[in-house]
């Protein structure tokens, strides 16, 4: 489940480079697409910091674009999705789309029997740009899958490139349930990505009360900074991220009226 609305941009002097440049990079919707049932292939991960971090307010980058680790989960216009349309005939499609089981991890289409197959040979498996089946998972908001994955030994602070771990995601896509899941199986709620952005930062910029409220109840420093010198308040004023802004507020009142 996702909060309301998604929105961030993060700022980074990584020389990583993406798959796909960020001008091919759809904007990410406000709420979490819900992964088909049929076998259709997920978006390829892309640099986090290449694509989404909060960028340089000199750069002319515009403000209040999302452009997340990975791409959109968008379903393609396949028979299925135009016959609910009734716009084509139903036929055959003799083509077997086969997922690895990162991208099944992503669409939260695991079974407990592949879990422990995966489990055997390493549950923490690197996709080709250093993803784990639970950044995956966390990513596109898979509660299930990302219990599966847990419960399994899955590395819940597992670095991705940049310093990138699960909670980030999560926290960035406005992924509530799982932020507190994570958090109750022991994710680092102070993480740094490797420009000093914090999984509150994300949820702020995202404008997601409900993960922010997550985040707060493991009293994260309010005071510390990314490498611009942003707090997590600072960015809910620039980006005008109200409903985080508004949790904050309340957060810090309750912590000075003690």
């Amino acid at each position: 489940m996702s909060d309301d609305s998604s929105r961030s941009k993060y700022y980074s002097r990584s020389t990583l480079s993406p798959p796909r440049s960020a001008s091919q990079e759809s904007q990410r919707q406000t709420d979490t697409p819900s992964p088909s049932s049929t076998s259709t292939h997920l978006s390829t991960p892309n640099s986090l910091h290449s694509s989404s971090l909060l960028h340089d307010p000199t750069s002319g980058a515009a403000v209040g674009k999302h452009k997340s680790a990975f791409l959109p989960y968008r379903p393609q216009a396949t028979v299925l999705t135009n016959l609910q349309r009734g716009n084509t005939e139903a036929t055959f499609c003799p083509v077997e789309v086969k997922l690895s089981f990162h991208e099944r991890a992503g669409q939260g289409e695991i079974t407990e029997d592949q879990v422990e197959f995966e489990k055997q040979q390493n549950i923490d498996s690197r996709d080709a740009f250093g993803f784990t089946p639970l950044h995956w998972a966390c990513y596109y908001g898979q509660f299930a899958a990302v219990q599966l994955l847990v419960e399994a030994g899955a590395d819940v602070d597992s670095e991705a490139p940049e310093m990138v771990t699960p909670l980030l995601l999560a926290a960035s896509g406005g992924h509530h349930e799982v932020a507190r899941y994570l958090l109750e199986r022991g994710a680092n709620s102070s993480h740094m990505d490797i420009v000093g952005n914090t999984p509150l930062m994300y949820a702020v910029v995202g404008n997601h009360p409900h993960t922010c409220n997550e985040l707060l109840t493991k009293d994260p420093d309010m005071t510390a900074t990314n490498e611009n010198g942003d707090t997590a308040y600072s960015l809910a004023v620039e980006y005008g991220a109200t409903l985080a802004q508004a949790v904050l507020e309340q957060y810090l009142t309750a912590i000075l009226s003690v």
